[in-house]
Order: structure tokens, then C-alpha cells, then sequence
């Protein structure tokens, strides 16, 4: 199993494997890969714990220009991006050049302050509004990650 560090922007973060739980037979290769991007650190702590307690691999990233560098070294099968994020791109930066490059990699779009309209219009597969129950963007990422494209909000 390899394991992934990479210095971005925001400073250092890794890639590792979700910590197995007992009982669990999934081996990480047939884990599901979340990139979250998140910049209120609770918010971004709460749910990559949900995602693992539910048997995900998730990589963090504080604003959309550490997500890019993500993208340089690895292959997420889905993308949780808020859209008001510091750095010089927001989330919808952020979904523009991942439909540009990776045009079938599914995308959460989550904010308080997008109407979902805009956000479908930009290319997210679904809108999640803030505030969310972590149950609810799980159930979400779970549902698109089994292809179905259905809005949550």
C-alpha cells in the first residue's frame, strides 16, 4: 500500500488509508477516494469522520488551491467542495477546472450562499445547502457515488 504526502499551499497534508474498522472486509483498494474540500476546520473535521466511519478514504483540503494539488497526484471518485473558501480560486473555480480536465469526476457544491440553480448551471452534480446534518452529505456522496444524480437541495 502506498502512502502519499504532498506539500500545498495551506502546508503539509497526506494521503492515507482509512484506519480499518473490526469486522469490516472492505480492503482499501475497493475504498472510495473523497476529496473535501472544507475551509471551516470544524465543519471539515465532523464530516471526513462521518466519511471514514462509513468505510471511506477521504483527502482534506482547507481551499481549493490545495485541491488542486491533490488533483496533480491522485484520482478522487468524488469531490465535497464548499464554495466561499480563501486562496485565489473559490469552489466554482474549483468545479470549472475539474470539468475541464476530469468532466466525469462526480462534484458536491455545498454553500450557504448559492442558489442551486447557479451551482447546477456551473457543472455540480448535486447542491448540498448549508447548513447540513453530516447524515445528509453522506447520504448524498453515497447516492452519487452509486450514480444517482438526484438534488438535495
Amino acid at each position: 500500500m502506498t502512502l502519499a504526502s504532498i506539500n500545498g499551499p495551506s502546508g503539509n497534508f497526506s494521503m492515507s488509508p482509512s484506519p480499518a474498522t473490526p469486522g469490516d472486509d472492505t480492503s482499501s483498494s475497493q475504498r472510495t477516494c473523497i476529496l473535501l474540500v472544507e475551509d471551516e476546520v470544524l465543519i471539515r473535521l465532523m464530516l471526513a469522520e462521518e466519511l471514514r466511519d462509513a468505510g471511506h478514504q477521504v483527502i482534506e483540503a482547507s481551499d481549493a488551491d490545495e485541491a488542486l494539488v491533490i488533483l496533480e497526484a491522485t484520482h478522487p471518485d468524488l469531490i465535497i467542495s464548499d464554495v466561499r473558501m480563501p486562496g485565489s480560486i473559490d469552489g466554482l473555480g474549483l468545479l470549472a477546472h475539474v470539468r475541464a480536465s476530469l468532466p466525469l469526476l462526480p462534484v458536491i457544491i455545498t454553500s450557504a450562499h448559492l442558489d442551486p440553480a447557479h451551482a447546477h448551471s456551473e457543472g455540480a452534480n448535486l447542491f448540498v445547502p448549508k447548513p447540513y446534518l453530516c447524515g445528509v452529505m453522506l447520504d448524498a456522496a453515497e447516492e452519487l457515488l452509486r450514480g444517482n444524480n438526484d438534488d438535495q437541495g
